[in-house]
């Protein structure tokens, strides 16, 4: 899981709550209070069990009283009840946290769009790879597969009045032209598809 970054606002002090509990514990409650939310940004769905409070106590070297007063009285935690026990949460951090939530479910949608255009350009690629015709389409733009057989043919010399044996080199040179038109072609698919590929 990655771990989400929230903005604390700028006047968090300030509330009145904060200033109480800053009153109560000095500038200690308030670093109490944002390790607290530090930790529950990182936890899955942003809970944290109650009964495991202690465990925080000796991280920071603080009495477990501390924590509990801290969650409990100052309006910015709430303990809540499931399944796995009472957690305590904070609707306020999952405020914080709602611009990060919408700027990742925005990369992932731009992400998806992007992976389904290239899917959408090679599939055209290959459709039309499938779609070569020998009269009609040009090779690499430069002339037609008849022209190219037809010169291919002029320079063997073939006999013209040999119309059965022009009419094989014609066969052989057309088939070996499908061949290099297909070659080039899948070697421009397989290069077009390696500089567009994501990492997974």
């Amino acid at each position: 899981m990655s771990i989400p970054s929230f903005m604390l606002p700028t006047n968090f002090r300030n509330d009145k709550n904060i200033k109480r509990m800053i009153k109560e514990f000095d500038v200690q409650g308030y670093g109490i209070a944002v390790y607290l939310l530090e930790t529950l940004a990182e936890t899955d769905n942003h809970m944290y069990p109650y009964r495991d409070i202690d465990l925080l106590a000796d991280e920071m070297r603080i009495s477990t009283a501390k924590i509990e007063t801290v969650i409990k009285r100052y309006n910015i935690f709430e303990i809540i009840e499931t399944t796995d026990g009472d957690m305590f949460i904070s609707s306020k951090l999952n405020r914080w946290l709602e611009p990060y939530y919408a700027g990742k479910e925005q990369r992932q949608l731009a992400g998806k769009i992007s992976a389904q255009k290239r899917k959408q350009k090679q599939l055209k690629q290959l459709l039309e790879l499938s779609q070569i015709d020998s009269i009609q389409r040009p090779l690499n733009d430069r002339s037609t597969i008849n022209e190219l057989i037809n010169k291919l043919i002029n320079q063997l010399n073939i006999d013209e009045t040999n119309e059965e044996e022009k009419e094989k080199w014609k066969k052989f040179t057309e088939q070996q032209i499908k061949k290099m038109m297909e070659t080039d072609k899948l070697e421009e698919l397989a290069l077009a598809y390696r500089d567009n590929q994501v990492p997974i």
